[in-house]
């Protein structure tokens, strides 16, 4: 486990020294800032953006409707799981409606969402609308799996559809959902900040990142982008323990 753990960590150090890399040589070639400003400028000005209170009120905005929208797909994510796997009636619904839903153009749905709910709830239906179908097509996947035999037996032995539920479909779905959770949460974040930028949503990162573009601050655009990719790699890691903590007992 530890050594997995190294080994992972050097591949990201790695990684990270690549781009940094091409990322310095790339702007030394390039030689202005309006394109591709230098590291040490880009990391200049991200630490002038968490100096600023504009910052933290554009993020704690984004984040509110990021966890807002990724609260409300797992509840009815869950919902549909169990009716799904208890109703085929149900289940013959839901799924052509997901598979629907996930072929949908994203910013087109954005589009028309925001003429009926405004530049604050688009946003959050926006990320109900990717994240949902998502979810919802996983679970189905690993629910080809369990075995028909397995059913039956619940059923013969009386298990309510609940039980049936929690002691057949959960277990078996257990496996991948701390995975597909965790990197729903990171995903939802940039649904929600592509979101703000195309429906320019006060109070928001895709704000600053819009007016960041539109007046050519190409370091403060990339401080921006590089704050927001931090802040969802360490909540998608840290929904992962949770989750794989949570669910362990249905591993098992």
């Amino acid at each position: 486990m530890i050594k997995k753990a190294v080994i992972n960590a050097v591949y990201i150090i790695a990684v990270i020294g690549i781009v940094f890399a091409v990322w310095g040589i790339s702007a030394a070639v390039i030689g202005t800032e309006f394109i591709l400003p230098d590291i040490s400028v880009t990391f200049s000005a991200l630490g002038k953006l968490l100096r600023g209170a504009e910052f933290y009120r554009a993020l704690s905005g984004t984040l509110v409707r990021s966890l807002i929208g990724y609260g409300i797909s797992v509840a009815l994510f869950f919902l549909l799981f169990f009716l799904s796997t208890s109703f085929k009636a149900v289940n013959g619904i839901v799924s052509p409606l997901m598979s629907a839903l996930r072929t949908l153009p994203t910013m087109a749905i954005a589009l028309v969402i925001s003429i009926w709910a405004g530049a604050r709830l688009t946003p959050i239906i926006l990320g109900v609308t990717v994240l949902l179908p998502q979810l919802f097509s996983s679970s189905v996947a690993r629910n080809a799996t369990v075995p028909n035999e397995l059913i039956e037996v619940a059923k013969i032995c009386g298990a309510s559809r609940a039980q049936r539920f929690g002691s057949v479909y959960l277990p078996n779905a257990a496996a991948g959902l701390p995975e597909s959770l965790s990197s729903s949460l990171s995903f939802g974040i940039k649904i929600t900040i592509a979101a703000e930028i195309l429906m320019q949503t006060a109070n928001s990162l895709g704000m600053l990142m819009n007016l960041s573009q539109s007046y050519l601050m190409t370091a403060n655009l990339i401080a921006l982008t590089f704050a927001a990719v931090i802040i969802s790699v360490l909540l998608e890691w840290a929904a992962r323990l949770t989750l794989s903590f949570a669910l362990r007992r249905f591993r098992d």
